[in-house]
């Protein structure tokens, strides 16, 4: 088992694949600062994290998912070092769903990140709500604030938020990767591993 996970990563961080997280990478980096910066209600930071997952795998998506969050960590947003969780979570439910074939279809794809977001909303409630006391300087700290005014715990403003806003966040994420793929050359899609989650369905 461990040398076919070993077998796999090798495939997915191998040939375009590589270039192609380093590319991630700074995706997500610039997309989240500049959403950090106009502070609007979605981060879409997992951006770069989702394209991996789809052409590449989730082994190479995790990968660039971390780096995206310790490199963001290391440049000044130290908060970022603490959701590595759910951003791995983000990397290996993508990498499934696309290998399912979600990624062929403009619904399933809509669907996919819904789910998606929702699963980072729980993961990444209790460590906003415990590390955090639910705020993490986001365009979305205001719905925190909001749901306390209500009486609502920490714990729970920070999941009502989440739960609003990670599956918006998410499908604005899922749509513009799949929105991004269905432009791309055959050709060029045939060089990546995920090639197959991509090509083959209209939608």
């Amino acid at each position: 088992m461990i040398q076919s996970i070993k077998e796999r990563i090798r495939r997915e961080t191998s040939g375009p694949s590589l270039p192609l997280i380093g590319f991630s990478v700074a995706l997500n980096l610039t997309v989240g600062q500049i959403t950090g910066v106009l502070k609007i209600p979605v981060y879409l930071d997992s951006l770069g994290t989702v394209l991996t997952a789809v052409v590449s795998g989730p082994w190479a998506a995790v990968i660039a998912g971390c780096l995206s969050n310790l490199l963001a960590a290391a440049l000044g947003n130290p908060t970022m070092m603490f959701f590595l969780p759910p951003m791995i979570a983000i990397g290996i439910f993508t990498g499934l769903v696309a290998r399912a074939g979600w990624f062929r279809r403009s619904h399933l794809c809509v669907l996919g990140g819904v789910l998606q977001g929702l699963l980072a909303a729980l993961l990444s409630a209790p460590i906003s709500a415990h590390l955090f006391a639910g705020t993490t300087m986001g365009g979305a700290d205001f719905l925190v604030v909001y749901f306390r005014s209500r009486d609502y715990s920490i714990f729970e403003s920070v999941l009502f938020q989440g739960l609003l806003m990670d599956p918006v966040d998410k499908v604005i994420t899922y749509l513009l990767v799949f929105s991004l793929l269905r432009g791309l050359p055959e050709r060029l899609m045939n060089r990546f591993p995920g090639a197959a989650n991509v090509l083959g369905g209209k939608g």
